[in-house]
C-alpha cells in the first residue's frame, strides 16, 4: 500500500503494496476491492479527507485487490474518497461527492473486515432553481433513485444564483424534490407528490439539466373583531404552526400572513393584553396561490395598560417589568409570572378573568440580561399615582374592571442604589446564608439567591433599589433556629426602620437575629382522618408570611411552623378545603420569639372559619 497526500499524518506510514493479507497486529480497515461482479480491483486507491481539497493519507489496493487502511488511537474522522480507472469516483458509503459522505472513524483497536464494490459508469445532474418571481432559491435539491434507496443531495447556495450540480451519479431512474424551510417539499416539475413527479432516465456520460420553478405558497387574511362590542380589535396577531417567523400581527381587525405552505393548520389568534386568544384554537385550510379569508371574535378580557419613562428625561424605557402583588396574604416569590416594557414603554398586562380577582399592586424592576446589559439601569419601585417608593403602602392599587382594558398611571423610574449591611445572632456572631428582601417575601416557590444572601462573612448586598426609602426583610431558612424579622429588629413591616437609598449610593442596614418562636399543633378532618395539608402563618397588622415555611403535615395531622420573632398571627391551613383558624373569621394567635405555642384545628365550623377582616392597607 502507498499513502500521499499534502498533509500527511504522521501516524499513517506508507505500507508497500503486497499480496499478502494484512499482518496480524494491524488495526483498522482491511478487505477486498471488486467490481459489480465480483472481479478483484487493483490499485483501488481511498483518498482519506479532512475537507473537501485536503487529503491526508492515500491508501491502494494490492494486485489480489486486498486494501487496509491502518487506525490509530486518537486520529480524526475523515470522509473516504475511492476511485480506481475505468470505474466512477465514489465516497465511502455510495456517496458521489464530499458533502454527501459520511463520516468516517477507522477503527484503532481492531482490524474490521470491509469489503468494497465499485459501479462503472458516471453521470450528472445540473440545473437552476428560482422563485416563483424568476429570482434564484437557496433550496435543498435531493435525488431520489427509482430503482433503490440510493439518494444524494446538493444545495444551490454553493454555486450560487440558484444553481445546484451533482456528479458522480450512477446511471438508473432518478426523481427530483426540491426544499427549504418555509415551503417544504416539491417534487420536479411543480408537483406535490414523489407519485406525480417525473421519472429521469440518466445513461453513462449523461450530463442531465433539471432546472425548476418554486411552487407559489398559500396566504391567510383574517379579520378579528371584538365578541361584545363587534368591534376591530386594534392590534390581532396571527401564528401559523409550521411557520418559523412567530405570530404576524395586523392593525385595526386585520392581519394577513403570507408564505404559508398548504395544508391544514392549527392557528393561534391573540389580541394583546385586551382579549383573550381563540379557544380552541382554529384550524385553517390554506391552498397554493390563494388567500384563505376567516374570521374571528376575540372576548374581551379585564387589562390594563401604562407607559414607562425615565423619571428625569420622560423618555420611554424598554425591559422595566412588574410583579403583580396582591396586598396582603402575597408577597413576591422567586418564580412569579412579569410582565415588561417594550422598546416604546408601552407595558400591557392581561387578560384576567375578573371572578375572584383581587386589587395588585405593581412591584416595577429592570430586567437584565447579563449578557447584554443595559444602556443605563434603573432602581425597583413600588408603583404610586405619581412616581416610585419603597414603602409598599404608598403604592397604588390596580382594580380591574371585567371585559375592560383600563390606564394607569405613567410609570417613572428612577437611577439605583444599594443597600448592605451584616447579619449576626443576639450573641454577635455572624449569620451567613440569610438572605435579605426589600420587599415582604413568600417562600413558596423558593428562595431568591445571590448578592442578597449573606456571605460567609454575614454580609449581605441588595442592589438596584429606587432612590426611595426601603424596609428590609431578613428570612433565615426553616431549620437555622432564627426568626425572620424586619430591619430594626422587629417582626412587621409597618413597625421596621425604613432606610433612604441615594442614586449610586449604598445604605447600610444591619441585623441582630433572634431565636425562631413555634407554631405547633394538629389538624383533623373528622370525615377523612388520614388527610394531608398545610398550615401557613400571616402578620396580623401587615398580612405577610410570618415565618420561613408552611407546616407540612400527613396522616395524623401534626405540623410545625418554625421562624417566628414576636407577634400576633393568623394562621391559614388548607385540609380538604380552605380554613382560618377562628370561630366566624380568623382571631389572631399569639406566638413569641424562642417559645412554642400550640394549636387544634379542625376542618369544623369549631376552627375552620373565613379569612379574616381587612382593613385598608394604604396611607389615608
Amino acid at each position: 500500500m502507498r499513502a500521499t497526500g499534502a498533509a500527511l499524518l504522521a501516524a499513517l506510514v506508507t505500507i508497500p503494496l503486497s499480496a499478502a493479507p494484512a499482518a496480524a497486529d494491524t488495526v483498522g480497515y482491511t478487505g477486498l476491492v471488486s467490481d459489480a461482479d465480483g472481479t478483484p480491483v487493483a490499485n483501488a486507491c481511498f483518498a482519506l479527507h479532512t475537507s473537501p481539497t485536503a487529503v491526508a493519507a492515500e491508501y491502494c489496493s494490492d494486485a489480489q485487490g486486498r486494501y487496509t487502511i491502518p487506525g490509530v488511537a486518537g486520529a480524526p474522522d475523515y470522509k473516504i474518497r475511492m476511485h480506481a480507472e475505468g470505474f466512477r469516483t465514489e465516497w465511502w458509503y455510495a456517496a458521489p461527492d464530499y458533502l454527501n459522505a459520511d463520516r468516517v472513524s477507522i477503527p484503532a483497536y481492531d482490524l474490521v473486515e470491509q469489503n468494497v464494490t465499485l459501479g462503472r459508469g458516471s453521470a450528472g445532474i445540473t440545473g437552476r432553481i428560482t422563485d416563483t418571481d424568476g429570482t434564484p432559491a437557496d433550496v435543498t435539491v435531493t435525488i431520489h433513485a427509482e430503482d433503490s434507496g440510493y439518494e444524494a443531495i446538493a444545495y444551490t447556495w454553493d454555486l450560487g444564483d440558484g444553481r445546484y450540480r451533482i456528479d458522480n451519479v450512477p446511471p438508473g431512474r432518478y426523481r427530483i424534490s426540491v426544499y427549504d424551510n418555509p415551503r417544504g417539499n416539491q417534487w420536479v416539475p411543480g408537483q406535490e407528490t414523489r407519485d406525480d413527479a417525473t421519472v429521469f432516465d440518466v445513461a453513462d456520460g449523461d450530463s442531465l439539466v433539471v432546472d425548476e420553478q418554486l411552487l407559489p405558497l398559500g396566504e391567510i387574511e383574517a379579520r378579528v373583531t371584538d365578541a361584545v362590542t363587534g368591534a376591530p380589535v386594534p392590534r390581532p396577531c396571527l401564528y401559523v404552526s409550521g411557520r418559523h417567523d412567530g405570530s404576524v400581527c395586523g392593525a385595526d381587525g386585520l392581519v394577513r400572513v403570507t408564505g404559508v405552505r398548504p395544508g391544514s393548520w392549527e392557528t393561534e389568534v391573540t389580541g394583546g393584553a385586551s382579549y383573550f386568544p381563540a379557544d380552541p384554537k382554529p384550524t385553517i385550510d390554506v391552498r397554493r396561490g390563494q388567500v384563505t379569508k376567516v374570521s374571528y371574535t376575540l372576548r374581551p378580557g379585564a387589562a390594563f395598560t401604562t407607559t414607562v419613562r425615565d423619571a428625569a428625561t420622560s423618555a420611554p424605557v424598554d425591559g422595566i417589568c412588574v410583579h403583580l402583588v396582591r396586598p396582603r396574604w402575597g408577597g413576591q416569590s422567586a418564580h412569579m409570572l412579569q410582565y415588561c416594557s417594550d422598546t416604546d414603554g408601552h407595558l400591557e398586562v392581561g387578560p384576567f378573568e375578573i371572578t375572584g380577582l383581587d386589587a395588585v399592586q405593581l412591584y416595577a424592576f429592570q430586567a437584565v440580561n447579563p449578557y447584554y446589559p443595559p444602556a443605563k439601569r434603573y432602581g425597583d419601585q413600588w408603583v404610586t399615582a405619581n412616581g416610585g417608593s419603597g414603602d409598599q403602602r404608598d403604592a397604588l392599587q390596580v382594580t380591574f374592571k371585567a371585559g375592560q382594558t383600563i390606564t394607569i398611571p405613567t410609570i417613572r423610574v428612577d437611577p439605583p442604589g444599594s443597600i448592605t449591611g451584616t447579619v449576626r445572632n443576639a450573641a454577635g456572631a455572624v449569620v451567613p446564608g440569610v438572605c435579605a428582601y426589600p420587599y415582604a417575601f413568600h417562600p413558596g416557590q423558593g428562595n431568591i439567591f445571590g448578592k442578597n444572601c449573606a456571605n460567609s462573612e454575614g454580609r449581605y448586598t441588595i442592589e438596584n433599589l429606587g432612590p426611595y426609602r426601603w424596609p428590609v426583610e431578613f428570612a433565615p431558612s426553616s431549620n437555622s433556629g432564627y426568626a425572620w424579622q424586619w430591619s430594626g429588629d422587629v417582626a412587621d413591616r409597618y413597625a421596621a426602620t425604613y432606610t433612604k437609598v441615594s442614586p449610586g449610593g449604598t445604605a447600610t442596614v444591619d441585623a441582630k437575629l433572634v431565636a425562631g418562636g413555634v407554631l405547633a399543633g394538629k389538624v383533623t378532618d373528622p370525615a377523612d382522618p388520614y388527610a394531608s395539608g398545610y398550615v401557613w402563618t400571616y402578620n396580623v397588622r401587615t398580612g405577610d408570611i410570618a415565618s420561613a415555611s408552611y407546616g407540612y403535615f400527613s396522616s395524623g395531622g401534626s405540623f410545625t411552623v418554625k421562624g417566628h420573632r414576636t407577634q400576633d398571627v393568623h394562621v391559614q391551613y388548607w385540609v380538604n378545603k380552605d380554613c382560618w383558624y377562628g370561630i366566624r373569621y380568623a382571631t389572631s394567635v399569639s406566638v413569641t420569639a424562642g417559645a412554642t405555642t400550640t394549636l387544634a384545628m379542625d376542618t369544623t365550623t369549631r376552627t375552620c372559619a373565613r379569612p379574616p377582616i381587612v382593613t385598608s392597607q394604604t396611607r389615608s
